[in-house]
This record gives C-alpha cells, structure tokens and sequence, in this order.
C-alpha cells in the first residue's frame, strides 16, 4: 500500500503498487466502518491481498475486499529511523511509477527493501541501493561501473569521476571534455560503493558500506531531476538517518 486518504464519512481512496496490474488507485467503500473486509489493511506500508473491480468508465476501481498479503513484513512502526525509511521507500515507489505500468520488478524491489528495513538496521546503504534498483525497476537505471563514453571500468580509472545526469552515470577525468554538462564530482571509492550497492541483493545490504556525501549528492541531483520535486518523506528520512 503506498497512500491511502479518507473520503466522504465511510470510504477510503487508496494507492497501491500491484505485482499482476502495475499502480492502482481505487475506493473502498464503507471502509471506515467494515471491521470483516478492511479493518487495518487499507494502511500505507501494508501488504495486501487484493480483490477489486473495474468500473465501465474512470480510473478508480472499486475494491471490495482486502487480506493479508502472502509476504509478512516485519512492522516498521516499532523504532522511528525504520518508519521514515519505509515511508520513503513508498513515497518513491509511487513517484517513479506510472498508473498501470509493468510493475513485477518494482514490486519485488519495494517487498525486499520493506522486508530489509524490518528484519535489519535502517541504514544509509539500505536507502541508496533501495534507489538505485527502484530506479533501475521503473527505466532509470545508472551506471557508475564505467565511464558512459570511454566504458573503462572504474576499478582502473585514476583521478576524478563526474556523475553527469543527462548521461545517466559517470564520465572519466580523459572524457569529461566531451560531456560538458554539469556534474557532481565523485571519487572513484563512491563510484565503486554505488555500483556495489545496485545490483547487491537487499537482503544483504546490512552489513554493507554506504557511499559518501559525493554518491548521496549524486543520487539526489538525479531523483531531483527526473521528479522534479523533493519527497516530503525525503526531509523526514534526512533527519533522523
């Protein structure tokens, strides 16, 4: 469940990202007041079985029962960092997804990232490679193994790497000439973290390493970009992580 909204006295408008039929947005009606079909499973973070159907005309559909999912997550709500972790993780799921859109890999991205933020620490790591692979799932993906024009690998580049977002990855000191767009400069240890970090598998991220303030500011000038605004959840995550 990504958000979820009261309407009118006894309905609920929801969001959901949806392993068989991409994001979904629909009502629930009367589910302020049915205890039997919806008590506590209409909630954001939660996850769900779902039955719905479509209406001839709109694009809500009408859900007329939920149950638990078949993946139990551990709760999140028991320590704050892991809550603004998993906020985050939805809020960016719902963002970087469009309605209806194939939706298998990011669902399966969004599950293990809640799935790590409850069995594991919420760490720095976790939100970065959470990021990359979200983006990777929904058409964005970076590359920070290579240099976008040469395609040398980073672990034999020297000196300074630049992360030019309209090349969507980075570009070595000998070709930055050719890519004169602006750039965050990046040393080549955070290139290498961040390369780690997405295509390592989340439930082994805990023990991982984060990349520093250059991949973190990497990061957020291309979610900056593609979304063109800043997550409210974002804020929230940066003062308590």
């Amino acid at each position: 469940m990504l958000r979820a909204r009261d309407y009118a006295e006894a309905d609920r408008i929801v969001t959901l990202l949806t392993r068989d039929f991409g994001k979904l947005s629909g009502i629930a009606k009367g589910a302020k007041a049915s205890r039997k079909r919806f008590e506590r499973k209409l909630e954001p973070l939660s996850c769900v079985t779902l039955f719905f159907r479509r209406r001839p005309h709109g694009q809500l559909v009408f859900i007329t029962r939920a149950e638990p999912g078949e993946t139990l997550h551990p709760p999140l709500d028991d320590e704050l960092t892991k809550l603004a972790l998993g906020a985050y993780m939805v809020e960016l799921a719902d963002a970087l997804m469009r309605e209806e859109g194939e939706a298998a890999r990011a669902f399966r991205v969004l599950e293990d990232a809640l799935a790590a933020a409850g069995q594991g620490p919420p760490t720095l790591a976790l939100r970065q490679a959470y990021e990359l692979q979200m983006m990777e799932a929904t058409g964005y993906g970076l590359d920070f193994a290579r240099c976008r024009l040469c395609g040398n690998r980073v672990e034999t580049l020297t000196g300074a790497l630049y992360f030019v977002v309209a090349r969507g990855g980075i570009v070595c000191g000998r070709c930055r000439p050719e890519a004169p767009e602006g750039a965050v400069r990046l040393e080549g240890q955070s290139a290498l973290v961040l390369a780690h970090l997405a295509v390592t598998p989340l439930e082994l991220i805990a023990s991982a390493t984060a990349a520093g303030r250059d991949g973190a500011a990497a990061l957020n000038r291309f979610l900056m970009t593609i979304l063109d605004r800043r997550l409210r959840s974002a804020d929230f995550l940066d003062g308590v992580l």
